[in-house]
């Protein structure tokens, strides 16, 4: 029997806690003892709880603290571009700041195949997935004035599609060692049965592009995932980035690489608080990031 008790957040935990806690208080306060005593227990108490959570919330040291940081987001432009993630986009000015705040943190920002190669303390890596043109005129300019990395993760660009980036674009941003570029393909692509074919033929194309061969690939949201995986690896990318709750060692799953959604309508200091502290769980806001 699957007992779902709500405990697949780190909110829910918490609340759930706050619960006990009230209740165990309210027992202590109601117990046949003198007051004086009550009184100094609940204050020992309070002060114990505050004590302990202080050191949770921002001086005890987590485990995400202690690998790269993989951060995913859509598109880089003041309002929604994508339909059916509205909250993937992320706003210029929220982007600058919160690489400011990671930058003064101590915080390397990262491309994905130099954080794999070199998992370090305290580095952070921007992914952005589809390869919009925001890419280039917002999200470019601002890795420049920062002296930031990102990667992009874009399908098959073709020049005659104008919300895509170009050509040109793409090989400015890589010769400057500001930007890594992958593949991603949409559920739709991954019904395809010519799945591995269009991943070869992406790759060359992007090869062509490049000039090297590109190493990450993000798997798409949907029930073939794995298949995809299996014919980006076979195809040879070395990087698979997913989805995921947690941060983990990249050196022991190289081909499973989670990400963390950053959901959209945060202020500049929340998203950072998400994205260092580890507060931000998938399960506590699946509705917005399926």
């Amino acid at each position: 029997m699957n007992l779902n008790l709500g405990l697949s957040s780190y909110e829910a935990r918490f609340r759930w806690l706050a619960v006990v806690w009230a209740i165990l208080m309210t027992i202590w306060c109601m117990c046949p003892l003198p007051w004086q005593i009550r009184l100094t227990g609940a204050i020992i108490w309070v002060a114990i709880t505050v004590i302990i959570s202080l050191l949770i919330a921002w001086w005890r040291p987590r485990s995400e603290r202690e690998v790269p940081i993989f951060l995913c987001f859509n598109n880089v432009a003041e309002k929604p571009t994508d339909p059916d993630h509205p909250e993937r986009t992320i706003r210029p000015n929220d982007l600058e700041t919160l690489i400011i705040k990671l930058k003064a943190a101590g915080y390397r920002l990262l491309t994905t195949s130099e954080a794999a190669a070199h998992p370090d303390l305290k580095s952070v890596v921007l992914t952005f997935d589809g390869g919009a043109r925001d890419g280039f005129f917002a999200l470019y300019p601002i890795l420049r004035k920062h002296n930031a990395k990102a990667t992009c993760l874009i399908p098959e660009c073709l020049p005659t599609d104008d919300d895509r980036l170009k050509v040109l674009e793409i090989k400015e941003m890589a010769r400057s060692g500001l930007v890594e570029f992958g593949a991603i393909v949409s559920p739709k692509q991954a019904q395809s049965p010519t799945l591995t074919q269009d991943i070869v033929r992406t790759r060359h194309w992007m090869t062509g592009v490049l000039g090297s061969l590109p190493v990450a690939f993000a798997l798409p949201d949907c029930p073939e995932a794995e298949a995809v995986k299996e014919a980006a690896l076979a195809v040879g990318y070395r990087y698979i980035l997913t989805k995921g709750k947690y941060m983990r060692p990249v050196d022991e799953a190289p081909d499973d690489i989670h990400r963390r959604v950053i959901p959209g309508n945060r202020k500049p200091l929340q998203l950072y608080l998400l994205a260092t502290r580890g507060r931000y769980r998938v399960g506590s806001t699946a509705k917005q990031s399926r």
